[in-house]
C-alpha cells in the first residue's frame, strides 16, 4: 500500500520537488558558466592557476546546496623566482623636538 499523497514524488510534494530540481540546475549551470568563461579566458601557460582557482570558486558555490560544505582548497603554489629582489633600502625616520621647514630632497634614480 502507498502512503504517498496523490501529489508526492518520495514523500515530497510535485511543487517542491520541481523548485528543487530548477534550483539545483541553476546552481549547476552557474558553475558551467563560471568554468567556460574562466577557460576560454585563461592562458595556456596559465592553465594549471586558473583551474585552481576554479575550484576555490567551486567550492565557494558549493555553499550555496543545502547539503554541502564549503572545503578549503589547496593553497595556490609559489611560482619560483629566477632573480633575487635586490634589498631595499632602509628607512631613515628624523625626529626632532622643534618642527622644521620641511626640505624635499630628490629621489634615488635606481
Amino acid at each position: 500500500m502507498n502512503n504517498f499523497a496523490p501529489g508526492a514524488v518520495l514523500g515530497v510534494p510535485v511543487w517542491l520537488a520541481v523548485c528543487a530540481l530548477v534550483a539545483l540546475s541553476c546552481i549547476l549551470a552557474l558553475v558551467g558558466f563560471c568554468a567556460v568563461t574562466v577557460l576560454r579566458r585563461a592562458d595556456q601557460r596559465d592553465l594549471p592557476q586558473a583551474l585552481l582557482g576554479l575550484s576555490h570558486v567551486i567550492s565557494a558555490m558549493c555553499g550555496l546546496l543545502p547539503w554541502g560544505k564549503p572545503t578549503p582548497p589547496p593553497a595556490l603554489p609559489e611560482q619560483a623566482t629566477s632573480e633575487a629582489e635586490p634589498p631595499t633600502a632602509p628607512t631613515v625616520v628624523l625626529v626632532r623636538e622643534q618642527p622644521a621647514v620641511p626640505i624635499v630632497l630628490p629621489r634615488d634614480p635606481r
